[in-house]
Protein backbone atom coordinates (compact mmCIF):
# COMPACT_ATOMS: atom_id res chain seq x y z
CA UNK A 1 0.00 0.00 0.00
CA UNK A 2 1.34 3.44 -1.27
CA UNK A 3 0.70 6.29 1.72
CA UNK A 4 0.46 10.10 0.26
CA UNK A 5 -0.64 12.67 2.92
CA UNK A 6 -1.71 16.13 1.74
CA UNK A 7 -1.41 18.54 4.13
CA UNK A 8 -0.48 22.32 4.78
CA UNK A 9 2.72 23.90 6.70
CA UNK A 10 1.12 24.85 10.37
CA UNK A 11 -1.46 22.16 10.60
CA UNK A 12 -1.90 20.45 13.95
CA UNK A 13 -3.56 17.69 12.77
CA UNK A 14 -1.97 16.98 9.73
CA UNK A 15 1.68 16.95 12.03
CA UNK A 16 0.01 14.76 14.37
CA UNK A 17 -1.15 12.44 11.46
CA UNK A 18 2.49 12.13 10.31
CA UNK A 19 3.93 11.61 13.45
CA UNK A 20 1.86 8.67 13.78
CA UNK A 21 2.44 7.25 10.79
CA UNK A 22 6.60 7.40 12.06
CA UNK A 23 5.67 6.26 15.09
CA UNK A 24 3.91 3.09 13.16
CA UNK A 25 7.12 2.68 11.00
CA UNK A 26 5.31 3.42 7.90
CA UNK A 27 6.64 5.10 5.06
CA UNK A 28 4.89 8.35 3.27
CA UNK A 29 4.98 10.44 0.85
CA UNK A 30 4.03 13.86 1.59
CA UNK A 31 2.56 16.84 -0.18
CA UNK A 32 1.84 20.49 0.58
CA UNK A 33 -1.96 20.83 -0.24
CA UNK A 34 -1.55 24.67 -1.54
CA UNK A 35 0.16 23.25 -4.46
CA UNK A 36 -2.66 20.81 -5.41
CA UNK A 37 -5.28 23.08 -5.01
CA UNK A 38 -3.96 26.52 -7.16
CA UNK A 39 -3.46 26.64 -10.80
CA UNK A 40 -0.32 25.42 -11.85
CA UNK A 41 1.76 23.82 -14.99
CA UNK A 42 0.79 20.32 -15.40
CA UNK A 43 -2.11 20.56 -12.75
CA UNK A 44 -4.03 18.43 -15.47
CA UNK A 45 -1.83 15.76 -15.31
CA UNK A 46 -0.31 15.70 -12.23
CA UNK A 47 -3.58 14.61 -9.79
CA UNK A 48 -4.50 18.09 -8.87
CA UNK A 49 -7.79 18.00 -10.15
CA UNK A 50 -8.31 14.43 -7.75
CA UNK A 51 -6.75 16.09 -4.82
CA UNK A 52 -9.13 19.27 -5.52
CA UNK A 53 -11.88 16.87 -5.77
CA UNK A 54 -11.13 14.51 -2.60
CA UNK A 55 -10.46 18.01 -0.48
CA UNK A 56 -13.75 19.52 -1.39
CA UNK A 57 -15.92 15.85 -0.79
CA UNK A 58 -14.20 16.10 2.90
CA UNK A 59 -15.24 19.40 3.28
CA UNK A 60 -11.95 21.35 3.21
CA UNK A 61 -10.78 18.80 6.47
CA UNK A 62 -7.22 18.18 6.79
CA UNK A 63 -5.17 15.64 6.35
CA UNK A 64 -6.05 13.82 3.20
CA UNK A 65 -4.68 10.86 2.62
CA UNK A 66 -4.42 8.85 -0.96
CA UNK A 67 -3.95 5.00 -0.19
CA UNK A 68 -3.20 3.64 -3.23
CA UNK A 69 -5.83 5.21 -5.44
CA UNK A 70 -8.25 6.35 -3.16
CA UNK A 71 -8.59 9.49 -0.96
CA UNK A 72 -9.48 9.56 2.77
CA UNK A 73 -10.02 11.43 5.52
CA UNK A 74 -7.29 10.63 8.81
CA UNK A 75 -10.27 8.94 10.31
CA UNK A 76 -11.24 6.81 7.44
CA UNK A 77 -7.16 6.38 6.55
CA UNK A 78 -6.05 5.07 9.86
CA UNK A 79 -8.40 2.53 10.02
CA UNK A 80 -8.03 1.13 6.81
CA UNK A 81 -4.15 0.95 7.27
CA UNK A 82 -4.22 -0.90 10.70
CA UNK A 83 -6.86 -3.28 8.95
CA UNK A 84 -4.30 -4.07 6.65
CA UNK A 85 -1.65 -4.43 8.90
CA UNK A 86 -3.32 -6.91 10.95
CA UNK A 87 -4.06 -8.84 7.69
CA UNK A 88 -0.18 -9.09 6.86
CA UNK A 89 0.52 -10.09 10.11
CA UNK A 90 -1.87 -12.95 10.08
Amino acid sequence: MTIHVYSKPGCGKCDAAKSKLKLMGLNYTEHNLEYYVTHHDGWRTDGSADVMAAHTMMDGTLPIFRLSDEFHDYPTAMRKIKDTRVLHRA
